[in-house]
């Protein structure tokens, strides 16, 4: 018979409450362990329409990609007339693909809004997003803007106001055979490109419609899109163009002959909206990617790549604020709701 005394008593019983206190311990973390909820797992496909340049558009996909690897973005890049010819044809036909929609101007969201295919969603960062709808179904992803932008080596007085391009004087002072040449200036097509329509509409409120006939008589042509008017002016077929600002600040922070200028007359300043449709079969996938849209991180690398973030928290060297920009101030919803009959004025005026 073992006999225990006061000293091994004191032992046993503090061990006995030690085990007691790591059991109680271990059953209070399982409990936490099975009360606490999981973290949704993000997975799938998100369909991502967009006419962000194609390049800059699949290394937002493949970044989102690298953060959520169960998650394939699949990534559609075209002018927003033909994003919307595609949607009008998927609408037709039952079967939206889309999940994601980040389009050039508010006009075609607009449109997306008012036939109730847009889910209402507001991004926790919205707070810092310059343009938003009020409804909250889409938020501007960035700011794009028409300038005049001309080769350097051929035009060394750049016109500087939109009107001027209208001007006979103007054209006659420019170099042979410029001076002469139909096609000396090129401006974007409507009929393909989403900021090219908010181009003609703000131009048309303040120079109404006889602008683009005095335009065409004075040697102007119409291109496919913005990115061919860059094209141009950087392979000397045009001397002068209109085009979006962060193409020619990309072409020129790569040497190539082109600059630009925001014109006196003023420019429409274009919100370009991000929105989800209430269709998508990964609505959880497609609010987190248009979280990652507006996040800091994506946001910085459109300031990087020279585009106007729609944050007012990024600032950067490489893009203007939104305040230097003089406006041509236009009504989204009246755009919205004219995009045809812009389309149809201008084609009878400009390509006919």
């Amino acid at each position: 018979m073992v006999k225990i005394n006061d000293g091994m008593k004191r032992k046993i019983l503090l061990l006995s409450v030690t085990i007691i206190t790591l059991t109680g311990c271990s059953g209070q973390k399982n409990n936490q362990a099975k009360n606490s909820p999981k973290k949704p797992q993000i997975s799938g496909t998100i369909n991502f329409y967009t006419s962000l340049p194609k390049t800059l558009a699949l290394k937002i996909a493949k970044n989102y990609e690298k953060v959520h690897p169960g998650v394939t973005v699949n990534v559609y890049r075209s002018g927003a007339s033909k994003i919307m010819a595609k949607l009008g044809a998927e609408i037709e036909a039952g079967k939206i693909t889309a999940d994601v929609v980040w389009l050039a101007d508010p006009g075609n969201t607009i449109f997306l809004k008012s036939k109730h295919l847009l889910l209402k969603y507001t991004p926790q960062n919205a707070k810092s997003i310059a343009f938003k709808d009020k409804d909250g179904y889409f938020f501007a992803g960035r700011f794009i803007a028409p300038v005049i932008a001309f080769n350097t080596k051929i035009i060394q007085n750049p016109p500087e106001t939109f009107k001027t391009l209208t001007s006979t004087t103007y054209k006659n002072s420019l170099p042979s055979p410029w001076n002469k040449a139909k096609g000396w200036c090129a401006i974007p097509n409507p009929l393909y490109s989403g900021s090219a329509v908010a181009f003609v509409y703000g131009i048309s409120k303040i120079y109404g419609w006889k602008y683009f006939q005095k335009l065409k008589d004075n040697g102007g042509i119409v291109l496919k899109s913005n990115g061919s008017v860059k094209n141009a002016l950087i392979q000397g077929e045009s001397g002068v163009g209109v085009t979006l600002d962060y193409m020619v600040r990309q072409q020129k922070a790569k040497g190539m002959k082109i600059d630009y200028i925001y014109p006196k007359d003023g420019t429409v300043l274009i919100p370009s909206p991000i929105a989800i449709l209430k269709t998508s079969k990964n609505i959880k996938a497609s609010e987190n990617f248009e979280e990652f849209l507006l996040s800091k991180k994506t946001q910085k690398l459109l300031a990087d790549n020279y585009i106007i973030p729609a944050r007012t928290d990024i600032t950067s060297d490489k893009v203007p604020s939104l305040q230097s920009i003089k406006q041509i101030k236009i009504d989204w919803n009246t755009v919205s709701k004219n995009l045809e009959t812009i389309r149809n004025i201008f084609s009878k005026i400009m390509l006919k």
